[in-house]
């Protein structure tokens, strides 16, 4: 079996993308592949837990690893365009497509084969712009031991601001001029955390607006409604694969007035409880049970028998 190297931006950085590739990582090691990672400078993440190989771009073997690329990182793509390696490109961010392409008219020019996807929004956009790739589907997965509901929950209004801060500054501003009583609950933020202080916070919260933008997933809020959080906002387009009327409040994409409405409506039904919170929450929680973790490796390995030609 050929080692199979997912090629990463630098892992300190906190973005959902890099974790994920490391979660990719992980499970193929699980499942008995021999899989790793390689960053420009070798190093592994230090805001979240992992134990796989990080490797340097130097360490890289011509011909015989695999290569799975960013889906925007043109400079990865350039600078192994000659090799012969088999190569894919893990799409994470269907918005992000244009830069790793880099003015090129498919992956194909770079060598590339196979387009790993996420859900079947970025499948269905992967196969029009990219018409000579062979296209995979492999949804993500939840940690249930990481993101669960803890009990008590506060009162609290946890948010991502990094995508739209200035929409996150107007709802908040709104939602507080319409409803003083309610001005006094806590915002805090989740961003540049680290993933267990976003499980903590998540699980302690009742609450969480959604700010995603330009999304091929939505994985935060998903991971909201797996910590048993009612959820209001954006699903950032990608959240539409598990965005339902029955599992959270969620507004038109960009229209703040409707996204402060939900929110009041998530609010009311949040401090009211009863039986229709109940009901929300186990909603959303059987949504991101769909998305779980064995699920998840189950679909990955499948992706990789198929690339590697063992199925």
């Amino acid at each position: 079996m050929p080692r199979i190297v997912y090629l990463s931006w630098a892992a300190h950085e906190i973005a959902g993308g890099i974790k994920m590739v490391f979660r990719h990582v992980e499970a193929l090691c699980g499942a008995g592949f021999d899989a790793c990672v390689a960053t420009p400078d070798a190093k592994p993440p230090t805001w979240f837990d992992t134990a796989v190989p990080v490797l340097s771009l130097d360490d890289l073997t011509r011909g015989t690893d695999v290569l799975v690329f960013p889906e925007n990182h043109n400079g990865f793509l350039r600078r192994f365009a000659s090799w012969p390696n088999h190569k894919v490109v893990f799409c994470q961010n269907q918005f992000m497509v244009r830069r790793g392409l880099g003015g090129q008219r498919d992956y194909a020019d770079f060598g590339v084969r196979h387009v790993i996807c996420p859900t079947e929004l970025v499948a269905a956009f992967c196969r029009r712009r990219c018409p000579q790739q062979n296209i995979l589907l492999a949804p993500y997965g939840i940690d249930g031991q990481l993101f669960y509901p803890r009990r008590p929950k506060g009162l609290h209004i946890a948010f991502a601001p990094r995508k739209r801060p200035a929409e996150a500054a107007f709802i908040r501003d709104l939602f507080q001029a319409d409803n003083p009583s309610w001005a006094p609950i806590p915002w805090v933020p989740v961003d540049k955390l680290s993933e267990s202080e976003v499980a903590r916070i998540l699980g302690e919260s009742l609450l969480y607006l959604s700010l995603a933008r330009f999304e091929a997933f939505g994985l935060l809020a998903l991971e909201a409604l797996a910590s048993g959080c009612v959820v209001a906002g954006f699903t950032g387009f990608g959240g539409r694969d598990y965005a339902t009327s029955g599992n959270g409040f969620w507004a038109g994409e960009d229209d703040c007035l409707d996204a402060v409405d939900q929110l009041s409506r998530a609010t009311r039904l949040a401090v009211e409880g009863g039986d229709r919170h109940r009901y929300l929450v186990d909603n959303a929680q059987r949504t991101a049970a769909f998305y779980s973790y064995d699920h998840f490796v189950r679909q990955l390995s499948e992706c990789w028998r198929d690339i590697l030609g063992e199925s």
